[in-house]
């Protein structure tokens, strides 16, 4: 693909079993970082990505080349893996089945990346 031009932007939500908050502020950063390191180990490029108690948001780019639902079903399972292995949440994380995802325009970015931060 290069000669390929794209600009795939996609706004991902997913949330806890049964949306019980189990997100934690004491582990809410080191999730937020394994989030990034998954996204981006495959293929992705995270642009904004946040967690509340009881989902997590992820605004990334991705290459034609990446299948979105493989790529948002390996980054859940992966961090989830990571998050009760490495973090040891008071709970186990366990991931609701499926996942909300948008497409976006460039343009969009800046206004969809406030609300996530925020």
């Amino acid at each position: 693909m290069g000669h390929a031009f794209h600009q795939l932007y996609y706004r991902i939500a997913w949330a806890t079993h049964a949306r019980d908050p189990h997100i934690h502020r004491s582990f809410r950063a080191a999730l937020l970082d394994l989030v990034h390191e998954e996204a981006i180990r495959r293929g992705g490029q995270p642009l904004r990505h946040n967690a509340m108690p009881d989902h997590v948001h992820l605004l990334v780019r991705l290459p034609p080349t990446v299948l979105v639902s493989e790529f948002i079903g390996q980054v859940k399972g992966a961090v989830a893996f990571r998050t009760n292995r490495e973090l040891k949440p008071k709970f186990k994380l366990v991931w609701q089945e499926g996942y909300g995802v948008l497409t976006l325009r460039k343009d969009e970015l800046p206004r969809v990346g406030r609300y996530i931060d925020n």
